[in-house]
């Protein structure tokens, strides 16, 4: 019984043959080539188990999972004898939310509309008269008319020939402002190019339009206004101008805030601004009245003539 059987025998002749000790040049190179290499430092959260230690627990664990999943298989469903399965219940579908279109924005100033404007009689026109409460040393502004074919807001400071300003050949004014002016430095590029500090004297708002981006202004030439002294700029809107392209469709010179859309945007591609700006007793006072080269010349002096008959109080 305690003889080795003769397979056990030959397999251990054969694992045992050979040399069975290290030859001490060996051994001593290979001793100091362990004590000597440097060992790779692992650090982690934690320690994982060793291997040989998760082998019967794995084992055990599948065991289970195998009867469980043959015993569900055979066992009827629902819990009851006969009973019909129950139906897996779908998922709830989501529900599809269109998404919002974004709040149309409405220009600070709405556009002329022909329907809205009176024909203003021949004579003394009042252009503006500022609630002194709201807007305190605001001006009463007067122009004189020199004959039909002019409409207006009265007290809203425009006035319009053949009721717009728009292309090709409409002509009108609009003012005046009476405070600093925050000039765009690409006027259809405005929400990015605002400055940080208004034009508030007459010769910083010449410099601001002069060096306004695509407006191809003119020099700035001296004017008198109702005694007043002041200068005045000539800018073009380029004849090529895609307005669409512009931030919220804008063509803007100016506004009053640092946040706010352009006051003064522009009506289509070719139209010529003449900027008056006037010191009224430290206060800088800015009229812009407007046409294209479509218009008449008779319209356009008739303009100038009523930009020139400008009375302040």
């Amino acid at each position: 019984m305690n003889a080795q059987r003769e397979p056990d025998r030959l397999i251990n002749a054969f694992l045992m043959e050979g040399q069975t000790e290290l030859a001490d040049q060996v051994y001593d190179a290979v001793r100091a080539d362990i004590e000597h290499r440097r060992q790779r430092v692992v650090i982690g959260p934690w320690r994982m188990p060793d291997m040989n230690k998760l082998a019967p627990i794995g084992l055990g664990a599948a065991a289970v999972v195998v009867a469980l999943v043959v015993g569900t298989q055979l066992l009827p469903l629902g819990g009851g004898l006969g009973s019909a399965p129950s139906p897996t219940p779908s998922p709830t579908p989501m529900a599809s939310v269109a998404p919002s279109a974004p709040p149309s924005v409405a220009p600070s100033i709405a556009p002329p509309s022909p329907t809205s404007r009176a024909s203003l009689p021949e004579g003394p026109y009042i252009l503006s008269d500022p609630d002194p409460s709201e807007e305190p040393g605001g001006l009463l502004t007067t122009v004189t008319i020199p004959g039909p074919g002019w409409y207006g807001d009265p007290g809203n400071g425009t006035i319009v020939n053949a009721e717009d300003a728009d292309p090709p050949a409409g002509a009108g004014m609009i003012g005046p402002w009476v405070q600093p002016l925050y000039v765009f430095g690409d006027p259809c590029a405005w929400s990015t190019t605002t400055p940080e500090a208004p034009a508030a004297t007459v010769d910083e708002l010449m410099v601001a339009l002069g060096t306004q981006a695509l407006r191809d202004a003119s020099a700035p030439v001296d004017i008198t206004l109702d005694g007043h002294a002041g200068k005045a700029i000539t800018l073009h809107v380029p004849d090529d101008a895609d307005f669409s392209t512009c931030d919220r469709d804008f063509f803007g010179s100016w506004t009053i805030g640092p946040t706010a859309e352009p006051e003064r945007y522009h009506q289509g591609p070719g139209q010529i601004d003449e900027v008056w700006a006037v010191d009224l007793d430290g206060k800088l006072v800015v009229i812009d009245w407007t046409y294209y080269e479509g218009t008449s010349q008779s319209v356009v002096d008739e303009l100038r003539a009523i930009i020139q008959s400008m009375t302040f109080e």
